[in-house]
C-alpha cells in the first residue's frame, strides 16, 4: 500500500509511523487512520520490528485529532462517526509490540488520545497537552439548565 497522509519506515529494528499532515497540524481524516491501521498491522506483525514510534511531521504538532475541515459536513471514511478511530485505538492497546509516541508540539483531543494510548510517550519541551471537552462542557451544562 502506498502512503499519502503518513511516512513509513523501518530502520534498525523500528518502525516508524510519522502522520504526515504537518499543514494541518497532523490533524487526522478517513484516509489518514485508515494508512495508520495499515501500518501499525504491518509493523505489529513483522518479526524484525522490535518497537513501533508513533510521531508527527515537524515541530509544531504530534496530532490534533479530527481534521474538521476535511469533511465538509461528513467524515470521509468508515466506523461510528466516520472514521474507524476505534479500530485504530484497539490496534495500539493489542499490539504485541511496545508503542512509544514520539511528541513535538500540540498533542490535543484525538491526538492526545493517541499518545496516551501508547504504551510509552517521550515529550519534547514544546509539548502540550489537552482536550477540547472541558472547554465546551460549560456550555452544555448550561443549554442543558435551559432546557
Amino acid at each position: 500500500m502506498s502512503y499519502e497522509d503518513i511516512l513509513y519506515e523501518e530502520r534498525n529494528g523500528a518502525a516508524w509511523i510519522t502522520i504526515n499532515r504537518p499543514e494541518v497540524y497532523n490533524a487526522f481524516r478517513g484516509q489518514t487512520v485508515e494508512e495508520m491501521i495499515h501500518a501499525m498491522n504491518e509493523a505489529a506483525w513483522n518479526k524484525e520490528i522490535g518497537v513501533i514510534v508513533l510521531a508527527g511531521a515537524g515541530d509544531k504538532a504530534f496530532c490534533t485529532g479530527g481534521d474538521q475541515s476535511a469533511h465538509d459536513g461528513q467524515y470521509d471514511g468508515r466506523g461510528i462517526i466516520g472514521l474507524p478511530i476505534d479500530e485504530l485505538q484497539s490496534l495500539i492497546r493489542d499490539v504485541p509490540k511496545p508503542i512509544i509516541a514520539r511528541v513535538q508540539g500540540f498533542a490535543i483531543g484525538g491526538g492526545n488520545v493517541l499518545a496516551t494510548l501508547c504504551d510509552f510517550t517521550i515529550a519534547s519541551e514544546k509539548a502540550q497537552f489537552g482536550q477540547v471537552g472541558p472547554k465546551v462542557g460549560p456550555w452544555i451544562q448550561g443549554l442543558v439548565l435551559l432546557i
